[in-house]
C-alpha cells in the first residue's frame, strides 16, 4: 500500500537531516481513552498479541489476552479492533508483517479523498474496506482498566513501541505459532492429549521471562488458557469469577455517545416485533468461509434445533409487511410465532438454504424488512482518522442486538457470532435490560 513519501520520520534535505513526528496508523481514538490506563515506567513489563479474523474472534482473543496479562502480572498492549474486511490467520511473522502492510499511517491523500467523498485511487479503495478503532468505541472499559493494567498499541511499526514504551527489538520475546491452535497456556503440566492444541506453555516459565515485552501470535480459541482449578488459589486473576468478570465487560453499551444510534435502531425494531421477549430469533450463518462450504450441514443442525418451536399445524405464511402490520394492530393471534432471522445471506428470501424456515413459520422477519441503512444513523458514523464510514460494519451488531431480545434464541454451530448473541441473550434474560449499564 503506497504511503505519502513526504511524511516519513527522517527527511533528507541536501546534507541536513530533519526529523518529523512519525506517522501512526489511523485508529479512532479520543482523549478520554487515556483515563485509567496503567502508568508507563522504565521497569514496566508488557505483553501483546496479534489479532486476526472477524470481530468476534478478535473479541475472544482480547478476553484471553486480558486474562493472561493479569496472570503474568504484565501490562497488556491492546491492539485496535479491525472492522470490515477481516485479516485471516497467518503464521506469526507473516501476520505481523500483514498488519504493517495494512497500516494507513501517512495516507493523508486517502483520508482527504474519503472525507470529501472524492473519487479514490485503487489503493485508497482497498484501504476503505476496513477501519481500526480502539475498543473503547464499542465497550465501556472503565471497570476493566481498574483491575487489569492495559495500554494501547495503535500501530504495528517497531518505532511505535520504541517511542511510546521504550521497547526495542532486543527487548521482545516472541512466541510464534505455525498453526492456528499451536499452543495453550497452562498453570501445571497436563497428562495426555492437549485437545486441539499442539503444545503447552507453562505460566511459571512465562513469568520468569526477563524480556520487557512478550509478544504472542494468535490468542483466539476456547481453552487457550487452561487452569487446573476454577477456584482462586493464589490471586484474583486465577479464578473463574475473574474470568467471568472480563467476559461480561464485552456487552455492547450505550455509555458514551458513539453507539446511541445503534441502540435506538435496535429498540425501534424490537418494538415493531412486538417488544422484548415476544418473538423467537435465529442466527443462520451461511454466507462465508467454512459456513458457506458446509452450509447444508449447518442448516440441517439449525433446523433440528428449531423443531421445538416449529408450529405443530401448518399456518398461512404471511409477507413481512402483512406480519408487521398485524403485530402493530395486535391482530396476529397468540398462536402465531414471530421469528426474527439474523443472517449473512445476501438476499435471505431468495436463499434455497433458508426456504424451509420461511415456509415453516408464518411470520419471518429479517433485518432487510425493517431497516434502511442508507437513511439510518449508522450511515453517519465515520472514523475521523481515516474518513471511513464504519457504520456499515455495525449492521451485524444491529442484527445481534435485536436477536438477543427474543424469548428464545437458536444459533448456528461453530459460529462465534451465534455465541455472542447467545451471550447477549442470557445477559438480557438475567438482567431484563437492553444493556444500558
Amino acid at each position: 500500500m503506497k504511503h505519502d513519501q513526504t511524511e516519513i520520520q527522517v527527511i533528507l534535505r541536501g546534507n541536513k537531516v530533519e526529523r518529523r513526528p512519525r506517522c501512526e496508523d489511523k485508529v479512532y481514538k479520543i482523549d478520554s481513552d487515556k483515563h485509567g490506563l496503567a502508568p508507563v515506567r522504565a521497569s514496566t513489563r508488557y505483553m501483546t498479541y496479534l489479532p486476526h479474523s472477524g470481530f468476534h474472534n478478535q473479541r475472544i482473543a482480547l478476553i484471553n489476552a486480558l486474562h493472561l496479562a493479569s496472570l503474568l502480572n504484565r501490562t497488556l498492549l491492546v491492539p485496535p479492533v479491525v472492522l470490515g474486511e477481516p485479516i485471516h490467520w497467518r503464521e506469526a511473522d507473516e501476520l505481523e508483517a500483514w498488519h504493517r502492510r495494512l497500516s494507513k499511517a501517512c495516507m493523508t491523500r486517502c483520508v482527504r479523498s474519503a472525507q470529501a467523498r472524492h473519487r479514490m485511487s485503487l489503493g485508497c479503495k482497498k484501504s476503505a474496506k476496513y477501519t481500526s478503532l480502539r475498543w473503547d468505541r464499542l465497550f465501556d472499559l472503565r471497570a476493566l482498566k481498574s483491575r487489569i493494567a492495559i495500554h494501547y498499541r495503535d500501530d504495528y511499526d517497531p518505532g511505535y513501541l520504541a517511542e511510546h514504551f521504550g521497547i526495542v527489538e532486543e527487548d521482545i520475546f516472541r512466541i510464534k505459532d505455525s498453526v492456528l491452535y499451536d499452543y495453550r497456556i497452562s498453570d501445571v503440566p497436563r497428562q495426555g492429549a492437549l485437545g486441539k492444541y499442539r503444545r503447552e506453555l507453562l505460566l511459571e516459565d512465562l513469568r520468569r521471562r526477563p524480556e520487557k515485552l512478550i509478544q504472542f501470535g494468535s490468542l483466539f480459541g476456547t481453552g487457550r488458557i487452561a487452569l487446573a482449578s476454577a477456584r482462586s488459589t493464589t490471586s484474583d486473576s486465577d479464578g473463574a469469577e475473574f474470568r467471568n468478570f472480563i467476559e461480561t465487560q464485552f456487552v455492547l453499551s450505550r455509555k458514551g455517545d458513539v453507539l446511541d444510534g445503534l441502540f435506538d435502531l435496535a429498540e425501534a425494531i424490537v418494538d415493531r416485533l412486538g417488544g422484548s421477549g415476544r418473538f423467537l430469533s435465529v442466527h443462520a450463518r451461511v454466507g462465508d468461509s467454512i459456513f458457506e462450504r458446509f452450509s447444508e450441514k449447518v442448516m440441517s443442525k439449525l433446523w433440528r434445533d428449531l423443531q421445538a418451536y416449529v408450529p405443530k399445524q401448518h399456518q398461512h405464511v404471511m409477507s413481512a409487511q402483512v406480519c408487521l402490520d398485524a403485530i402493530q394492530a395486535n391482530t396476529l393471534g397468540n398462536n402465531t410465532q414471530v421469528l426474527f432471522m439474523a443472517t449473512d445471506a445476501f438476499v435471505p428470501r431468495a436463499s434455497p438454504l433458508l426456504k424451509p424456515l420461511f415456509e415453516a413459520f408464518p411470520c419471518v422477519i429479517t433485518l432487510e424488512d425493517v431497516f434502511d441503512y442508507a437513511n439510518s444513523a449508522l450511515a453517519t458514523l465515520v472514523n475521523p482518522e481515516d474518513g471511513v464510514v464504519y457504520g456499515r460494519f455495525l449492521v451485524p451488531f444491529l442484527d445481534s442486538l435485536v436477536a438477543s431480545r427474543s424469548r428464545a434464541f437458536t444459533g448456528s454451530m461453530w459460529s462465534t457470532f451465534s455465541g455472542y448473541i447467545r451471550f447477549l441473550h442470557s445477559t438480557y434474560m438475567r438482567n431484563n435490560t437492553m444493556y444500558n449499564t
